[in-house]
């Protein structure tokens, strides 16, 4: 374990590679605050939306500067940033309703509007899906073949 330093990522500092060192830096605020900075900035808009709705403004931020950043309790957001994140929350609700689709189409033949299809499977149908030919089965000698072969009699 001892031996070299150990860097987090997140913080972005050296500490000695013991883990009493380690678990006292990431129990530390710090340390934490910097975490949740890091993480936030790949969080899903419609997610940070409904919590910074449900949030009260932040006095320490409106002063000049919160110490506890993206970690803080209180909402960093003005009504223009929260307005804009709402138009943006909703640009993205309407395009997942539209790929649903488009993907259910995708996956669902049957809800195609038209039959070309640039599919390499809808190029060569399966044998199971043709339409049955009623007077093949009719002219087929069950008696005399084997399983899996078929031989039609050309008497009719």
């Amino acid at each position: 374990m001892g031996g070299k330093s150990y860097y987090c990522d997140y913080c972005q500092c050296y500490m000695k590679n013991t883990i009493n060192v380690r678990k006292v830096h990431n129990s530390g605020l710090p340390h934490k605050i910097a975490k949740v900075t890091y993480m936030k900035r790949y969080e899903h808009p419609v997610k940070v939306y409904e919590q910074e709705v449900r949030k009260t403004p932040c006095a320490r931020y409106r002063k000049g500067h919160c110490k506890f950043g993206l970690y803080c309790q209180f909402s960093h957001y003005d009504e223009n940033q929260l307005k804009e994140l709402e138009i943006m929350v909703r640009q993205l609700q309407s395009k997942s309703k539209k790929k649903k689709v488009k993907s259910s189409k995708k996956y669902l033949p049957w809800l195609k509007e038209n039959n070309k299809d640039d599919h390499i499977a809808a190029q060569f149908p399966l044998r199971s899906t043709e339409k049955m030919n009623l007077n093949k089965l009719i002219k087929v000698d069950f008696e005399r073949n084997k399983w899996g072969e078929l031989t039609i009699n050309k008497q009719e």
